[in-house]
């Protein structure tokens, strides 16, 4: 019974904090309409510098600072290369990953440890909740950042931001720049990837370059789960974040050998984008009925 509470702690604690990153996507995709394959550069950069900051010494909440502000960065970069040297949105985003895998092993290496009782989830709460520091932060910290972002939406500026995503023109007529508005997203969008990567090394207790591999496809799958339970940015991801990793888990329990994880999470998205897609016809057509 305590390990099997110990294993839904942890697919809890996973799922908070991948939440981050399906928020991330969910900026870029679905409010600018980019597709920001930069997601992974972001989320090395946000790890790399902050167990480097770590090792240092550094106060953990410093480091998950300037982890998340490096990713900002990453975002403008990838929205100049966008809206000033007009290149592909694809292509944008390939490039400031590359260039931001390389930056993060020569800012972190291609592995570094980071000890355990220099984080966060041993500074924010009292040793009475020993056993559920990590548990507690996480929760606080995603509702905090989805709850703030949820309001952000619903601002003049959220409006504009989706304006610029969906009718660039109509913001053009208001007297906006749509490529501020764009950068401005996408910022947001890799600062959220890269707090989710300076979280998860501090979670996780070690950096290495290789896990930022395929970072995209667990929040775009995070994502799409969120949005079958329900539409827009709020409680739906974190639990379709939660849910993702319930599935991961499920894998191990059945002994599947986990070289096949990504196999398998990008044959998940595969069936969910049909089963949306089928959803998405039925209610346009009980609409038009």
């Amino acid at each position: 019974m305590i390990e099997l509470i110990s294993i839904a702690q942890g697919i809890i604690e996973r799922g908070m904090l991948f939440s981050l990153l399906g928020a991330g996507v969910y900026i870029a995709s679905d409010i600018v309409h980019f597709d920001n394959l930069a997601v992974e550069g972001a989320f090395s950069l946000g790890g790399g510098l902050t167990a480097v900051l770590l090792a240092a010494g550094v106060n953990p909440w410093l480091a998950l600072l300037g982890g998340a502000l490096i990713g900002t960065i990453s975002g403008i970069v990838t929205g100049l290369l966008t809206t000033h040297l007009k290149l592909n949105n694809l292509i944008s985003g390939i490039v400031v990953t590359t260039c931001a895998f390389s930056l993060t092993l020569v800012i972190a290496g291609s592995n570094k440890a980071v000890r355990t009782e220099n984080t966060i989830f041993n500074s924010l709460l009292s040793a009475q909740f020993a056993p559920y520091h990590t548990l507690i932060a996480l929760t606080l910290l995603t509702t905090a950042c989805v709850s703030t972002l949820h309001w952000l939406l619903h601002t003049e500026v959220g409006m504009v931001l989706r304006a610029a995503g969906s009718a660039p023109q109509m913001v053009t007529n208001l007297g906006k720049r749509v490529n501020a508005y764009v950068m401005l997203g996408l910022a947001l969008s890799n600062t959220l990837a890269a707090l989710c990567g300076s979280l998860y090394v501090q979670y996780a207790g070690y950096f290495s370059i290789w896990t930022s591999v395929g970072m995209l496809v667990i929040g775009l799958a995070g994502k799409i789960l969120g949005q079958t339970l329900q539409q827009g940015l709020g409680w739906g991801l974190i639990a379709g974040s939660v849910l993702y990793q319930l599935i991961v888990a499920v894998t191990f329990e059945f002994q599947i050998n986990p070289d096949l994880n990504k196999l398998i999470t990008g044959l998940l998205i595969v069936a969910l984008m049909v089963v949306k897609q089928g959803m998405t016809q039925k209610r346009g057509y009980h609409v038009n009925s």
